[in-house]
């Protein structure tokens, strides 16, 4: 689900379900690079988790409340409040491995 403001981030957060929001920009190389990984994990973990993306340029509430400083950024949230995070880019393996370390799913 990609968010186009901070509302549509704080109510898509509160949810039970864990979520992951990737923090990114269209300009980001990075994020570009991780874009592709995460929509291969969210199809085989759609079930378990939710998964967000959003443009620090259209969140910049949501951007300042994280304290996000680099991106790409993942957060982990479950019921609004952030769990984990990791930035940068990392490979399918390392992000499942990074949900299951941080969830009890």
């Amino acid at each position: 689900m990609t968010i186009n403001n901070d509302n549509q981030l704080n109510e898509a957060i509160k949810e039970e379900k864990h979520t992951l929001v990737l923090f990114s920009a269209e300009w980001c190389g990075p994020c570009k690079v991780l874009k592709p990984t995460l929509e291969k994990v969210e199809t085989d973990l759609s079930e378990s988790y939710n998964f967000i993306k959003a443009d620090v340029s259209e969140v910049e509430e949501s951007t300042k409340k994280f304290n996000i400083k680099n991106i790409p950024t993942c957060i982990l949230t479950r019921d609004g409040e952030e769990i984990a995070r990791f930035s940068g880019v990392k490979n399918e393996d390392q992000i499942k491995k990074f949900l299951k370390d941080h969830t009890l799913n």
